[in-house]
C-alpha cells in the first residue's frame, strides 16, 4: 500500500510517496532505498547507491531535527491531508489579518455615521448611512473586524471610489 507525504526542508517542499517496502518517488523521481535502524536515534539510509548517516530527534507531531552525514536539517513532515489542511488555516489566517477598504459605491452625501475608529464590527452590519439621488444607502460591513479608519465624517460629500473606511 502506497503512503504519500509532504516533507518541507528550509522552506522546499518534496512529495514522497512510499509505493514499496523498497521503492519510492521523489517528486515524480522513482528511487530504490533502504532504511536501516542503528539503535534509538539513528538510521543509515540508501538512496539508490548513496549511503546516508541520519540522526533524527522528533521535537513535536511534524516537526524533526535530523543530522544527515553530519549537517543539521529542520524538516516537517506531514501527509497530503496535513497539508492541505495547514494551507488552508494559513490561508484564514492571512485573510483575516488583511486590512479591506470600503469605497463610495456611487457619489453621495454622508448622513450618519454609526460606528467608531476601534469598535469591533460584525459582517452585514451597518457602518454608515449614504444619501445619493435622494435615496439613503445602508452602507454594510463585508467582512468582520475592527475598523481602523473612517475617511470621511457626517455632512461629507463623496465621489464613486472615494476610501469610506478600512476594516482589519
Amino acid at each position: 500500500m502506497s503512503k504519500s507525504f509532504v516533507v518541507t526542508i528550509g522552506g522546499r517542499k518534496k512529495k514522497i510517496d512510499l509505493t514499496e517496502s523498497d521503492k519510492a518517488t521523489i517528486d515524480k523521481k522513482q528511487v530504490e532505498y533502504e532504511l536501516l535502524k542503528i539503535n534509538f536515534q539513528n538510521y543509515l539510509l540508501r538512496i539508490n547507491n548513496y549511503f546516508y548517516e541520519v540522526c533524527i530527534d522528533k521535537i513535536d507531531k511534524e516537526k524533526y531535527s535530523l543530522f544527515v552525514n553530519g549537517k543539521k536539517l529542520e524538516i516537517i513532515t506531514r501527509t497530503e491531508l496535513q497539508e492541505r489542511a495547514a494551507k488552508l488555516i494559513n490561508e484564514a489566517k492571512s485573510s483575516a489579518n488583511q486590512k479591506v477598504e470600503i469605497r463610495a459605491p456611487m457619489p453621495g452625501l454622508i448622513l450618519k455615521i454609526k460606528k467608531n475608529v476601534g469598535e469591533t464590527i460584525d459582517q452585514g452590519e451597518s457602518i454608515l448611512i449614504l444619501e445619493a439621488m435622494k435615496m439613503e444607502n445602508d452602507l454594510k460591513a463585508p467582512v468582520t473586524g475592527i475598523i481602523k479608519e473612517l475617511s470621511v465624517t457626517e455632512g461629507n460629500t463623496v465621489e464613486k471610489g472615494e476610501k469610506l473606511f478600512s476594516i482589519e
